[in-house]
């Protein structure tokens, strides 16, 4: 079944900051592959997928079960660190996660779920955002390899070469399939030497040295700049859609849904309603693509702007591939959807506000879409973080995650908790 990942930003102590613009790179801009001419516009409405074609994009060691990466940045010194838990016939395997230190790669804004075969040799591999720990360099998207033995988390990365000339770093990078032919795409937001925005969409497959095969660049649909972006996930030969935020600096703002096609992604899109939030699904089953779009609690902390309008504040909306929406209201938090009961529609969970404090609420798809359901047992405190199949039993599992000096992620069934472990493990 579909496996869902974590949208951009879920819990504080996972990602650094609240909002706003990413600081200022450090060191020269490099020289970038010539860019092709940008993908024409494509009608914006969600796209229907096809059957998956086979692999996986969250199997990193490529076993045929789903894998959990982490990216966490603890109120301690110096823990910041990326680890991937490996799925095995058990569910994750807790106790031997490969762990990539600051001090080797310094991560910085990470979505934990962007995972792609960008080489097309059948393991997932993961882009991060950040630099070589022991060096003072420009940050930009760097991709661990995947492979028979997962990640090598003593390996540096290989950096994407920088799309266009810039003396600012690219903000964002997320994973996509967003031509449909199968092979892992990544867009990615960059200014150039003008001030301008672009979207940057680099068309796979990548070569080793993390070159793609083309790319193309136009400006920002946002018209100005943005940093945040969710991605519909790569499962099959389908052309994923993009949603695109308007810069904030910790208020809800509203996204953009671009979509994929044969030409690639298109340059205009369909205006959402404001929320942080966001997930992609099949929530009522009919094989179009919805997208629900929610309230994940930050809130710009100037004076006078730190509440939000009553349509916003604590929404939820479902936007269906059909056309309809439906909104729910009285959650605010993070977003991550998958088929936690193995009926072929997909669930939600949304909530987890405030590091973990606020409720989590399932909903749950049906031929009509979703329907708002009730908590999770035996669940205290926590925050969706992802999902996936990670004992390969053909549903999928959620994960959440709470914790102050210490990462304790929760493995669920959508229901009540089945286990739980700590990151770093004790």
């Amino acid at each position: 079944m579909p496996r869902r990942v974590m949208i951009w930003p879920a819990l504080a102590l996972l990602l650094a900051g609240c909002g706003g613009v990413p600081p200022a790179p450090r060191g020269p801009a490099g020289q970038s592959p010539s860019a092709s001419t940008p993908a024409p516009a494509t009608t914006p409405t969600l796209a229907r997928r096809s059957a998956p074609a086979g692999g996986r994009s969250d199997d990193v060691n490529g076993d045929g079960r789903a894998d959990l990466l982490v990216y966490a940045e603890l109120p301690r010194p110096d823990l910041r660190f990326l680890a991937v838990v490996y799925g095995s016939s058990r569910g994750l395997r807790t106790g031997r996660p490969a762990i990539v230190s600051s001090q080797t790669f310094f991560a910085w804004q990470i979505d934990p779920g962007i995972r792609a075969d960008l080489d097309g040799d059948g393991f997932g591999d993961i882009l991060a955002y950040g630099r070589p720990g022991d060096r003072d360099e420009q940050m930009g998207p760097h991709i661990f390899w995947g492979g028979p033995d997962g990640i090598d988390p003593a390996t540096l990365p290989t950096p994407v070469p920088p799309p266009i000339k810039t003396t600012m770093a690219t903000f964002r990078s997320v994973a996509g399939d967003f031509d449909g032919d199968g092979a892992a795409d990544v867009a990615m937001s960059a200014d150039d030497n003008r001030g301008a925005s672009n979207l940057v969409v680099m068309y796979g497959p990548f070569s080793r040295a993390g070159v793609p095969s083309r790319q193309t660049v136009q400006p920002s649909p946002t018209g100005g700049q943005f940093w945040r972006m969710t991605v519909d996930e790569i499962d099959g030969r389908h052309a994923t859609g993009l949603v695109v935020f308007t810069g904030d600096d910790g208020e809800q703002t509203s996204g953009w849904l671009l979509n994929g096609g044969p030409d690639g992604l298109a340059k205009e899109g369909r205006k959402l309603g404001k929320g942080l939030a966001a997930t992609f699904g099949d929530f009522d089953g009919d094989g179009t693509r919805d997208l629900a779009v929610g309230d994940d609690g930050s809130r710009n902390d100037e004076p006078g702007t730190e509440t939000e309008a009553p349509e916003v504040d604590r929404t939820l909306t479902v936007y269906y591939g059909d056309g309809r929406t439906r909104t729910f209201k009285g959650g605010r938090g993070s977003a991550v959807g998958g088929d936690f009961d193995g009926d072929g529609r997909d669930d939600l969970a949304f909530g987890g506000a405030r590091g973990g404090r606020e409720p989590v609420r399932m909903f749950w798809g049906g031929p009509g879409g979703l329907r708002a359901g009730g908590g999770i047992r035996g669940l205290d405190r926590g925050a969706p973080l992802a999902a996936g199949d990670y004992d390969g039993d053909g549903d999928d599992e959620l994960v959440l995650a709470s914790g102050d000096d210490r990462l304790d992620l929760m493995v669920t069934d959508g229901r009540s908790v089945l286990t739980r472990f700590d990151l770093p493990p004790r």
